[in-house]
């Protein structure tokens, strides 16, 4: 085998690794990241082969990082701060790895249904859980909700980190299943649907509300109106033959229940208030809290339960300007891609990824998925996905025109 197939196969057994693990554990998965660089930096080194490419989203993803180091080091704690950064921005990696590697439809495809493949894993074994009681696998039981029904968290001891993987199982799937008109596609969407709702993270709800319709009318205004209904349908009828489900949206909106995230809220904006250029600096909210805090019920002070207040506090308003600005680019090019790809699995993907990352920012704005490790792999996962996949279309088309 010669050294650059054999380099090249290194990163691609990694980025393999990858969307094999992170449905069902981050440690394999960081490993996995490793792999495919230490592949990707042979390639480099012995062959003279970089592959490296630009993209529209790297300039505020620069800039963000710049101000984040820039804050950190200037913050009360520099050495925390900026370990802090390292510690949750790497996962960018996995995206970097994806987006300069991978060029060739059929191997995006390959990654795809691998993670699929072990996101249906988790999704059946979450539905279990939720009549089962029982996180097997750590031999613990689980939070019970009323009902006979128990929290579901998958292979992961957080209903959140699962919720949110569940959530990108559930758009590709489902994705998968209007391009390929696949039964099995159509069964893991409705498995990661239920693994979603046994979770009871409500913020991940919310972004079902938002992204599923948004999803099925981007599609065609008759889609959007039948599974707008059957989403209600769904709600509705859920609230009424299971009071627990009942009680759980009900939540939503009862403000004495959604006191402690209200306060955190006020907390940030005070906090930013107080350092509106250059923020706290990274992981630097406990430190402090206690200055700026609103007085007030509190069940939990880690974070302030929404990402982009995490980073405003943390970066201040330049930072998050970023960071919003980091996303949308992203997020534009993915709707903007998928609308004109020819290729049904780029077409897939390309609509999966999107709606991944919208479900992700919707639900960024109640709990802390970005800054919650796990997660931010995952974020980072779908975005090169999307990356690569608006990439290969242009290679596509400028092939077929000049061609």
């Amino acid at each position: 085998m010669k050294r650059e197939s054999a380099f090249k196969a290194t990163t691609r057994f990694g980025i393999l690794l990858f969307a094999l693990s992170i449905p069902v554990s981050h440690v394999p998965a960081q490993f996995a990241i490793g792999i495919a660089f230490l592949g990707w930096l042979g390639e480099g080194i012995v062959n003279r082969n970089w592959n490296v490419r630009w993209h529209l989203a790297f300039v505020p993803l620069i800039v963000y990082l710049g101000w984040n180091i820039l804050s950190a080091g200037l913050s009360e704690r520099p050495g925390h701060s900026l370990g802090a950064i390292l510690d949750n921005e790497w996962p960018l990696f996995i995206m970097l790895m994806l987006y300069w590697s991978i060029d060739d439809e059929a191997f995006l495809k390959k990654v795809l249904m691998v993670f699929l493949s072990s996101g249906c894993v988790a999704a059946v074994y979450a539905v279990w859980q939720v009549g089962g009681g029982m996180e097997l696998y750590r031999h613990v039981p689980l939070d019970p909700m009323g009902s006979g029904l128990y929290r579901a968290v998958g292979f992961y001891s957080f209903y959140l980190t699962f919720a949110a993987l569940a959530m990108a199982v559930f758009f590709f799937s489902t994705s998968f299943s209007f391009e390929f008109k696949r039964w099995y596609f159509v069964a893991l969407s409705a498995l990661s649907f239920l693994a979603v709702v046994g979770s009871f993270a409500r913020s991940i709800w919310l972004s079902f509300a938002v992204a599923i319709p948004v999803f099925a009318f981007i599609r065609s205004r008759r889609l959007g109106t039948i599974l707008t209904s059957l989403l209600l349908v769904l709600v509705v009828g859920g609230m009424l033959t299971v009071p627990t489900l009942r009680d759980r949206v009900g939540s939503i909106l009862d403000p004495g229940q959604n006191e402690t995230r209200l306060n955190l809220w006020k907390t940030a904006v005070r906090i930013s208030e107080g350092n509106p250029l250059l923020g706290v600096g990274e992981d630097n909210w406990d430190l402090v809290f206690d200055r700026y805090c609103i007085e007030g019920y509190y069940d939990t002070t880690v974070h302030p339960h929404n990402d982009y207040l995490t980073v405003l506090v943390s970066s201040g308003v330049p930072g998050l300007l970023a960071f919003l600005s980091l996303w949308g680019v992203v997020l534009v090019t993915g709707f903007k891609s998928a609308r004109m790809m020819q290729s049904n699995t780029l077409r897939a993907v390309g609509w999966g990824a999107a709606f991944s990352l919208m479900g992700l920012l919707v639900g960024a704005v109640f709990q802390n998925y970005y800054g919650t490790f796990i997660n931010c792999l995952e974020w980072w996962f779908v975005a090169g996905v999307l990356m690569t996949a608006s990439k290969l279309n242009v290679t596509a088309t400028e092939t077929a025109v000049t061609g």
